[in-house]
Protein backbone atom coordinates (compact mmCIF):
# COMPACT_ATOMS: atom_id res chain seq x y z
CA UNK A 1 0.00 0.00 0.00
CA UNK A 2 2.77 1.96 0.57
CA UNK A 3 4.17 1.71 -2.55
CA UNK A 4 1.69 3.08 -3.95
CA UNK A 5 1.73 6.64 -5.50
CA UNK A 6 -0.37 9.08 -3.20
CA UNK A 7 -3.14 9.96 -5.48
CA UNK A 8 -3.39 6.50 -5.61
CA UNK A 9 -3.87 5.92 -2.01
CA UNK A 10 -6.37 8.98 -1.43
CA UNK A 11 -8.60 7.32 -4.09
CA UNK A 12 -8.14 3.95 -2.24
CA UNK A 13 -8.74 5.45 1.41
CA UNK A 14 -11.57 7.88 -0.34
CA UNK A 15 -13.56 4.98 -1.87
CA UNK A 16 -12.92 2.95 1.13
CA UNK A 17 -14.43 5.27 3.15
CA UNK A 18 -17.41 6.20 1.09
CA UNK A 19 -18.15 2.18 0.63
CA UNK A 20 -18.19 2.27 4.53
CA UNK A 21 -20.49 5.11 4.42
CA UNK A 22 -22.81 3.62 1.60
CA UNK A 23 -23.21 0.15 3.84
CA UNK A 24 -24.10 2.05 6.94
CA UNK A 25 -26.66 4.09 5.18
CA UNK A 26 -28.19 1.44 3.34
CA UNK A 27 -28.11 -0.79 5.93
CA UNK A 28 -29.78 1.89 8.42
CA UNK A 29 -32.68 2.75 5.47
CA UNK A 30 -33.07 -1.03 4.88
CA UNK A 31 -33.50 -0.91 9.01
CA UNK A 32 -36.03 1.90 9.28
CA UNK A 33 -38.34 0.55 6.72
CA UNK A 34 -38.73 -2.98 7.88
CA UNK A 35 -39.07 -1.37 11.14
CA UNK A 36 -41.64 1.26 9.84
CA UNK A 37 -43.60 -1.94 7.82
CA UNK A 38 -43.70 -4.25 10.78
CA UNK A 39 -45.00 -0.86 12.73
CA UNK A 40 -47.77 -0.31 10.58
CA UNK A 41 -48.74 -4.55 10.27
CA UNK A 42 -48.60 -4.14 14.15
CA UNK A 43 -51.05 -1.52 14.44
CA UNK A 44 -53.26 -3.27 12.31
CA UNK A 45 -53.27 -6.10 14.32
CA UNK A 46 -53.51 -4.61 17.67
CA UNK A 47 -57.01 -2.64 16.79
CA UNK A 48 -58.18 -5.29 15.24
CA UNK A 49 -57.46 -6.76 18.62
CA UNK A 50 -59.20 -4.05 20.32
CA UNK A 51 -62.02 -4.18 18.88
CA UNK A 52 -62.89 -7.62 19.56
CA UNK A 53 -61.87 -7.33 23.16
CA UNK A 54 -64.38 -4.16 23.41
CA UNK A 55 -67.31 -6.13 21.81
CA UNK A 56 -66.73 -9.10 24.17
CA UNK A 57 -67.68 -7.61 27.31
CA UNK A 58 -70.98 -7.37 27.09
CA UNK A 59 -72.07 -11.10 25.47
CA UNK A 60 -73.16 -14.04 27.22
CA UNK A 61 -71.77 -16.63 24.57
CA UNK A 62 -68.47 -15.57 23.83
CA UNK A 63 -66.99 -18.24 21.65
CA UNK A 64 -69.89 -17.26 19.36
CA UNK A 65 -69.05 -13.78 18.94
CA UNK A 66 -65.39 -14.86 18.86
CA UNK A 67 -66.20 -16.95 15.63
CA UNK A 68 -68.14 -14.02 13.81
CA UNK A 69 -65.47 -11.57 14.61
CA UNK A 70 -62.83 -14.17 13.13
CA UNK A 71 -64.60 -14.05 9.90
CA UNK A 72 -65.08 -9.94 9.55
CA UNK A 73 -61.26 -10.09 10.88
CA UNK A 74 -60.41 -12.08 6.90
CA UNK A 75 -63.02 -10.18 5.20
CA UNK A 76 -61.72 -6.94 6.19
CA UNK A 77 -58.10 -7.15 6.48
CA UNK A 78 -57.02 -10.42 5.32
CA UNK A 79 -55.99 -11.47 8.67
CA UNK A 80 -55.71 -15.07 10.09
CA UNK A 81 -56.83 -15.93 13.61
CA UNK A 82 -56.56 -18.33 15.65
CA UNK A 83 -58.19 -18.74 19.07
CA UNK A 84 -57.50 -21.25 22.34
CA UNK A 85 -59.40 -21.41 25.30
CA UNK A 86 -59.10 -23.65 28.83
CA UNK A 87 -60.22 -26.99 26.84
CA UNK A 88 -58.32 -26.12 23.38
CA UNK A 89 -58.90 -24.28 20.25
CA UNK A 90 -61.88 -22.30 20.36
CA UNK A 91 -62.06 -21.23 16.43
CA UNK A 92 -59.98 -20.69 13.77
CA UNK A 93 -60.30 -18.75 10.35
CA UNK A 94 -62.20 -21.44 8.05
CA UNK A 95 -59.58 -20.11 5.40
CA UNK A 96 -56.60 -21.27 7.11
CA UNK A 97 -55.48 -24.88 6.14
CA UNK A 98 -55.39 -27.49 9.50
CA UNK A 99 -51.66 -27.93 8.46
CA UNK A 100 -50.99 -24.12 9.05
CA UNK A 101 -52.79 -23.67 13.11
CA UNK A 102 -49.77 -23.09 15.11
CA UNK A 103 -49.87 -24.62 17.87
CA UNK A 104 -51.39 -22.83 21.58
CA UNK A 105 -48.85 -20.52 22.65
CA UNK A 106 -47.40 -21.72 26.18
CA UNK A 107 -46.91 -18.53 28.29
CA UNK A 108 -49.48 -15.87 26.73
CA UNK A 109 -49.89 -12.82 29.38
CA UNK A 110 -51.73 -9.74 28.73
CA UNK A 111 -49.05 -8.10 27.42
CA UNK A 112 -49.48 -7.86 23.46
CA UNK A 113 -46.52 -9.86 22.00
CA UNK A 114 -45.36 -9.65 18.26
CA UNK A 115 -43.22 -12.02 16.44
CA UNK A 116 -42.98 -13.28 12.47
CA UNK A 117 -42.98 -17.03 12.06
CA UNK A 118 -42.92 -19.29 9.05
CA UNK A 119 -46.08 -21.47 9.34
CA UNK A 120 -46.83 -24.24 6.73
CA UNK A 121 -48.14 -23.47 3.68
CA UNK A 122 -49.25 -19.76 4.06
CA UNK A 123 -45.36 -18.64 4.48
CA UNK A 124 -44.34 -16.16 6.63
CA UNK A 125 -46.53 -14.30 9.25
CA UNK A 126 -46.79 -11.69 11.57
CA UNK A 127 -48.47 -12.93 14.97
CA UNK A 128 -49.75 -11.18 17.81
CA UNK A 129 -50.55 -13.24 20.54
CA UNK A 130 -51.85 -12.42 23.70
CA UNK A 131 -54.30 -13.36 26.36
CA UNK A 132 -58.07 -11.83 26.83
CA UNK A 133 -60.72 -12.14 29.46
CA UNK A 134 -64.56 -12.43 28.57
CA UNK A 135 -67.78 -13.71 30.69
CA UNK A 136 -65.32 -15.44 33.63
CA UNK A 137 -63.18 -17.67 30.75
CA UNK A 138 -59.29 -17.35 29.49
CA UNK A 139 -58.87 -16.99 25.96
CA UNK A 140 -55.66 -16.83 23.90
CA UNK A 141 -55.76 -15.05 20.63
CA UNK A 142 -53.60 -15.23 17.90
CA UNK A 143 -53.86 -12.86 15.16
CA UNK A 144 -51.70 -13.00 11.91
CA UNK A 145 -50.99 -10.64 8.55
CA UNK A 146 -48.54 -12.19 5.60
CA UNK A 147 -45.29 -10.79 5.28
CA UNK A 148 -45.13 -11.14 1.83
CA UNK A 149 -45.47 -8.03 0.62
CA UNK A 150 -43.06 -6.88 3.21
CA UNK A 151 -40.60 -8.71 2.23
CA UNK A 152 -40.98 -8.53 -1.48
CA UNK A 153 -40.64 -4.45 -0.69
CA UNK A 154 -37.41 -5.54 1.11
CA UNK A 155 -35.72 -7.76 -1.33
CA UNK A 156 -36.65 -4.77 -3.97
CA UNK A 157 -34.60 -2.36 -1.97
CA UNK A 158 -31.56 -4.57 -1.08
CA UNK A 159 -31.19 -5.47 -4.59
CA UNK A 160 -31.46 -1.45 -5.65
CA UNK A 161 -28.94 -1.07 -2.71
CA UNK A 162 -26.59 -3.96 -3.87
CA UNK A 163 -27.13 -2.57 -7.57
CA UNK A 164 -26.01 1.16 -6.46
CA UNK A 165 -23.25 0.44 -4.36
CA UNK A 166 -20.74 -0.99 -6.36
CA UNK A 167 -21.78 1.57 -9.17
CA UNK A 168 -21.63 4.97 -6.17
CA UNK A 169 -18.14 3.42 -5.81
CA UNK A 170 -16.64 3.38 -9.27
CA UNK A 171 -18.08 6.86 -9.98
CA UNK A 172 -16.87 8.13 -6.66
CA UNK A 173 -13.36 6.38 -7.49
CA UNK A 174 -13.17 7.87 -10.28
CA UNK A 175 -13.98 11.46 -9.17
CA UNK A 176 -11.86 11.04 -6.08
CA UNK A 177 -8.84 9.90 -8.53
CA UNK A 178 -8.96 12.85 -10.70
CA UNK A 179 -9.44 15.16 -7.62
CA UNK A 180 -6.40 14.06 -6.13
CA UNK A 181 -4.35 14.22 -9.24
CA UNK A 182 -5.85 17.85 -9.67
CA UNK A 183 -4.90 18.46 -5.73
CA UNK A 184 -1.55 17.12 -5.89
CA UNK A 185 -0.13 18.40 -9.32
CA UNK A 186 1.16 22.09 -7.38
CA UNK A 187 2.98 19.07 -5.30
CA UNK A 188 4.64 17.91 -9.14
CA UNK A 189 5.27 21.58 -9.81
CA UNK A 190 7.05 22.18 -6.29
CA UNK A 191 8.62 19.09 -6.86
CA UNK A 192 10.09 20.08 -10.48
CA UNK A 193 11.13 23.13 -9.66
CA UNK A 194 13.17 22.11 -6.46
CA UNK A 195 14.79 19.76 -9.11
CA UNK A 196 15.55 22.13 -11.02
CA UNK A 197 17.58 24.09 -8.42
CA UNK A 198 21.53 23.36 -8.11
CA UNK A 199 24.45 24.60 -6.31
CA UNK A 200 24.69 27.56 -9.09
CA UNK A 201 21.43 28.79 -8.84
CA UNK A 202 20.41 28.67 -5.36
CA UNK A 203 19.50 32.43 -5.76
CA UNK A 204 15.97 30.92 -7.02
CA UNK A 205 12.93 30.51 -5.37
CA UNK A 206 9.32 28.45 -5.91
CA UNK A 207 6.23 30.25 -6.26
CA UNK A 208 3.76 29.99 -3.46
CA UNK A 209 0.12 31.40 -5.12
CA UNK A 210 -1.86 30.81 -1.97
CA UNK A 211 0.48 31.13 0.84
CA UNK A 212 -2.01 30.14 3.62
CA UNK A 213 -2.85 26.79 1.97
CA UNK A 214 -0.82 23.59 2.74
CA UNK A 215 1.52 23.97 -0.58
CA UNK A 216 1.78 27.67 0.28
CA UNK A 217 3.27 26.63 3.59
CA UNK A 218 5.47 23.79 1.96
CA UNK A 219 7.13 26.02 -0.78
CA UNK A 220 7.73 28.67 1.77
CA UNK A 221 9.58 25.84 3.61
CA UNK A 222 11.25 24.82 1.06
CA UNK A 223 12.07 28.36 0.34
CA UNK A 224 13.41 29.19 3.72
CA UNK A 225 15.76 25.80 3.12
CA UNK A 226 17.27 26.85 0.39
CA UNK A 227 18.13 30.42 1.75
CA UNK A 228 19.43 28.65 4.21
CA UNK A 229 21.07 26.71 2.04
CA UNK A 230 22.48 29.49 -0.12
CA UNK A 231 23.81 31.20 3.15
CA UNK A 232 25.58 28.38 4.01
CA UNK A 233 27.12 28.02 0.41
CA UNK A 234 28.47 31.57 0.96
CA UNK A 235 30.10 31.08 3.96
CA UNK A 236 31.70 27.80 2.88
CA UNK A 237 32.66 29.51 -0.21
CA UNK A 238 34.08 32.72 2.04
CA UNK A 239 35.52 30.59 4.25
CA UNK A 240 37.07 28.41 1.69
CA UNK A 241 38.62 31.57 0.04
CA UNK A 242 39.54 33.04 3.27
CA UNK A 243 41.64 29.75 4.22
CA UNK A 244 43.16 30.17 0.71
CA UNK A 245 44.06 33.43 1.47
CA UNK A 246 45.80 32.77 5.14
CA UNK A 247 47.28 29.53 3.98
CA UNK A 248 48.70 31.22 0.59
CA UNK A 249 50.28 34.40 2.24
CA UNK A 250 52.80 32.79 4.78
CA UNK A 251 53.67 30.23 1.94
CA UNK A 252 54.03 32.98 -0.41
CA UNK A 253 56.71 34.70 2.53
CA UNK A 254 58.77 30.99 3.05
CA UNK A 255 58.83 30.97 -0.68
CA UNK A 256 60.31 33.97 -1.25
CA UNK A 257 62.83 34.30 1.19
CA UNK A 258 63.78 30.68 0.58
CA UNK A 259 64.50 31.71 -3.45
CA UNK A 260 66.51 35.06 -2.06
CA UNK A 261 68.49 32.48 -0.34
CA UNK A 262 69.30 29.71 -2.87
CA UNK A 263 70.36 32.93 -5.39
CA UNK A 264 72.12 35.03 -2.71
CA UNK A 265 73.87 32.81 -0.30
CA UNK A 266 73.55 34.97 2.70
CA UNK A 267 75.90 36.04 5.38
CA UNK A 268 75.09 34.41 9.17
CA UNK A 269 73.17 37.80 9.95
CA UNK A 270 71.32 37.58 6.69
CA UNK A 271 70.98 33.83 7.44
CA UNK A 272 69.65 34.08 11.32
CA UNK A 273 67.27 37.23 9.77
CA UNK A 274 65.65 34.48 6.90
CA UNK A 275 65.40 31.66 9.81
CA UNK A 276 63.69 33.61 12.17
CA UNK A 277 61.47 34.94 9.63
CA UNK A 278 60.28 31.57 8.22
CA UNK A 279 60.05 30.09 11.65
CA UNK A 280 57.72 32.83 12.64
CA UNK A 281 55.50 32.39 9.41
CA UNK A 282 56.09 28.36 9.98
CA UNK A 283 54.62 29.18 14.03
CA UNK A 284 51.44 31.28 12.02
CA UNK A 285 50.35 28.62 10.00
CA UNK A 286 51.07 25.89 12.58
CA UNK A 287 48.46 28.49 14.94
CA UNK A 288 46.10 28.41 11.70
CA UNK A 289 45.94 24.60 10.79
CA UNK A 290 45.67 23.91 14.30
CA UNK A 291 42.45 26.44 14.79
CA UNK A 292 41.10 25.07 11.13
CA UNK A 293 41.61 21.62 12.72
CA UNK A 294 39.60 22.19 15.74
CA UNK A 295 36.54 24.43 14.24
CA UNK A 296 36.64 21.58 11.88
CA UNK A 297 35.88 18.68 14.88
CA UNK A 298 33.74 20.41 16.41
CA UNK A 299 31.75 21.24 13.48
CA UNK A 300 31.91 17.21 12.91
CA UNK A 301 30.42 16.78 16.32
CA UNK A 302 34.29 14.90 17.06
CA UNK A 303 35.60 16.49 20.24
CA UNK A 304 34.23 15.53 23.45
CA UNK A 305 34.38 17.45 26.18
CA UNK A 306 35.28 16.66 29.67
CA UNK A 307 32.30 16.79 32.26
CA UNK A 308 33.37 17.37 35.50
CA UNK A 309 32.96 20.79 38.52
CA UNK A 310 35.50 23.71 37.15
CA UNK A 311 36.44 25.97 39.59
CA UNK A 312 35.96 29.44 36.96
CA UNK A 313 37.58 31.71 39.68
CA UNK A 314 40.66 29.93 39.92
CA UNK A 315 40.92 29.30 36.19
CA UNK A 316 40.86 32.96 35.33
CA UNK A 317 43.25 33.68 37.68
CA UNK A 318 45.77 31.32 36.51
CA UNK A 319 45.26 32.39 32.32
CA UNK A 320 45.26 36.28 34.04
CA UNK A 321 48.69 35.54 35.19
CA UNK A 322 50.26 34.04 32.30
CA UNK A 323 49.15 36.37 29.82
CA UNK A 324 50.05 39.48 32.06
CA UNK A 325 53.89 39.02 30.77
CA UNK A 326 52.17 39.74 27.07
CA UNK A 327 50.76 42.73 28.79
CA UNK A 328 53.61 44.10 30.86
CA UNK A 329 55.16 44.21 27.37
CA UNK A 330 53.58 46.61 26.03
CA UNK A 331 53.32 48.80 28.95
CA UNK A 332 49.48 47.39 29.97
CA UNK A 333 47.60 47.54 33.00
CA UNK A 334 45.90 43.98 33.54
CA UNK A 335 43.29 43.76 36.27
CA UNK A 336 41.22 41.04 37.58
CA UNK A 337 38.63 41.29 40.16
CA UNK A 338 36.49 38.01 41.74
CA UNK A 339 33.64 38.98 42.97
CA UNK A 340 32.10 35.56 43.80
CA UNK A 341 32.81 31.46 43.51
CA UNK A 342 32.25 30.38 40.35
CA UNK A 343 32.29 26.75 39.66
CA UNK A 344 30.73 25.65 36.47
CA UNK A 345 30.57 21.72 34.82
CA UNK A 346 32.78 21.59 31.70
CA UNK A 347 35.95 21.22 30.39
CA UNK A 348 38.85 23.00 32.02
CA UNK A 349 41.03 22.79 28.83
CA UNK A 350 38.87 24.09 26.69
CA UNK A 351 37.64 26.74 28.69
CA UNK A 352 41.25 27.66 29.10
CA UNK A 353 41.42 28.26 25.83
CA UNK A 354 38.56 30.66 26.15
CA UNK A 355 40.13 33.01 28.12
CA UNK A 356 43.59 32.92 26.43
CA UNK A 357 41.98 34.25 23.50
CA UNK A 358 39.65 36.71 25.00
CA UNK A 359 42.73 37.97 27.09
CA UNK A 360 45.19 37.81 23.65
CA UNK A 361 42.65 39.76 21.41
CA UNK A 362 42.51 42.39 24.08
CA UNK A 363 45.59 42.85 24.21
CA UNK A 364 46.45 42.82 20.68
CA UNK A 365 44.01 45.90 20.17
CA UNK A 366 44.64 47.98 23.70
CA UNK A 367 47.49 50.14 22.87
CA UNK A 368 50.41 50.95 24.98
CA UNK A 369 49.68 52.36 28.48
CA UNK A 370 45.85 51.01 27.92
CA UNK A 371 43.82 49.07 30.80
CA UNK A 372 42.62 45.31 30.43
CA UNK A 373 40.01 44.59 33.12
CA UNK A 374 38.63 40.93 34.12
CA UNK A 375 36.05 40.41 36.34
CA UNK A 376 34.24 37.77 37.75
CA UNK A 377 30.34 37.99 38.73
CA UNK A 378 27.11 36.72 39.14
CA UNK A 379 24.53 37.45 36.57
CA UNK A 380 20.86 35.73 37.50
CA UNK A 381 22.40 32.80 37.95
CA UNK A 382 24.85 32.34 35.48
CA UNK A 383 28.40 33.32 35.70
CA UNK A 384 29.57 36.01 33.74
CA UNK A 385 33.29 36.43 33.19
CA UNK A 386 34.05 39.81 31.45
CA UNK A 387 37.05 41.23 29.56
CA UNK A 388 37.02 44.64 29.11
CA UNK A 389 39.72 46.88 27.21
CA UNK A 390 40.52 50.14 26.44
CA UNK A 391 41.23 49.26 22.94
CA UNK A 392 40.23 50.69 19.33
CA UNK A 393 36.75 49.40 19.88
CA UNK A 394 35.00 48.18 17.10
CA UNK A 395 32.28 50.08 14.84
CA UNK A 396 28.24 48.53 15.35
CA UNK A 397 28.48 47.68 11.83
CA UNK A 398 30.48 44.88 12.39
CA UNK A 399 29.82 43.48 15.85
CA UNK A 400 27.20 41.13 14.55
CA UNK A 401 29.79 39.13 12.13
CA UNK A 402 33.30 39.36 14.86
CA UNK A 403 32.52 35.86 15.51
CA UNK A 404 32.28 34.76 11.90
CA UNK A 405 35.24 32.90 10.36
CA UNK A 406 38.43 34.74 9.32
CA UNK A 407 36.54 38.17 9.29
CA UNK A 408 38.61 40.95 10.78
CA UNK A 409 37.31 44.55 10.81
CA UNK A 410 40.64 45.75 9.95
CA UNK A 411 42.43 42.91 8.12
CA UNK A 412 45.91 44.81 7.83
CA UNK A 413 46.39 45.68 11.27
CA UNK A 414 44.99 41.63 12.32
CA UNK A 415 47.85 40.37 10.03
CA UNK A 416 50.16 42.71 11.69
CA UNK A 417 49.07 41.87 15.35
CA UNK A 418 49.45 38.35 14.24
CA UNK A 419 45.71 36.98 14.02
CA UNK A 420 44.06 34.63 12.09
CA UNK A 421 40.38 35.58 12.34
CA UNK A 422 39.66 32.41 13.78
CA UNK A 423 39.81 33.14 17.62
CA UNK A 424 36.41 34.53 18.43
CA UNK A 425 34.74 31.91 16.03
CA UNK A 426 36.68 29.18 18.45
CA UNK A 427 35.20 31.00 21.70
CA UNK A 428 31.75 31.19 21.00
CA UNK A 429 31.84 27.41 19.58
CA UNK A 430 33.53 26.26 23.23
CA UNK A 431 30.86 28.42 24.84
CA UNK A 432 27.76 26.87 22.97
CA UNK A 433 28.53 23.26 23.91
CA UNK A 434 28.98 24.28 27.44
CA UNK A 435 25.25 25.68 27.34
CA UNK A 436 26.35 29.45 27.08
CA UNK A 437 26.56 32.23 24.93
CA UNK A 438 29.34 35.28 24.63
CA UNK A 439 28.05 38.96 24.71
CA UNK A 440 30.07 41.60 22.95
CA UNK A 441 30.20 45.29 23.53
CA UNK A 442 31.89 48.04 22.07
CA UNK A 443 32.38 51.66 21.30
CA UNK A 444 35.09 52.78 18.82
CA UNK A 445 37.62 54.52 20.55
CA UNK A 446 36.77 53.84 24.09
CA UNK A 447 37.41 50.07 24.35
CA UNK A 448 35.58 46.81 23.96
CA UNK A 449 33.65 44.63 26.22
CA UNK A 450 33.46 40.52 25.79
CA UNK A 451 30.90 38.86 28.26
CA UNK A 452 30.86 34.95 28.54
CA UNK A 453 28.53 33.41 30.34
CA UNK A 454 28.07 29.86 31.83
CA UNK A 455 25.43 28.17 34.08
CA UNK A 456 26.41 28.09 37.52
CA UNK A 457 27.11 24.35 38.67
CA UNK A 458 26.09 23.18 42.07
CA UNK A 459 28.93 21.13 42.39
CA UNK A 460 31.65 21.51 45.11
CA UNK A 461 34.46 23.49 43.71
CA UNK A 462 37.25 20.88 42.99
CA UNK A 463 40.28 20.54 45.48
Amino acid sequence: MNRLPIRWRLTLWNTAALAVLLLIVGLLVYGLLRHAMLEQIDRVLIEQFHELEHDLHSVDDPAGRIRHWIEEFYEHVGALCVVYGNDGLVARTEQMAAQSVPDPPANASDESRFDSRRLPLIGRQRMLTRSLHANGSRFVVVLMLPMDEVHEELRGLAAVLLAVLPLSLLLAGGIGYALARRALAPVERIRQATDEITAEQLSRRLDAPNPSDELGRLAQTINAMIARLEQSFAEVRRFTADASHELRTPISVIRAEVEVAMHQPPDAEEFQTLAGSILEECEHLTKLTNQLLTLSREDAGLVLLESEPVDLARLVADATQMMRPLAEAKEQTLTLDRRTAAVVTGDADRLREVLYNLLDNAIKYTPSEGRIEVTVTDQSGMIAVAVRDTGIGIDADHLPRVFDRFYRVDKSRSREAGGTGLGLSIVQSIVAAHGGRVDIASTPGDGTTCTVLLPRSESDPPT
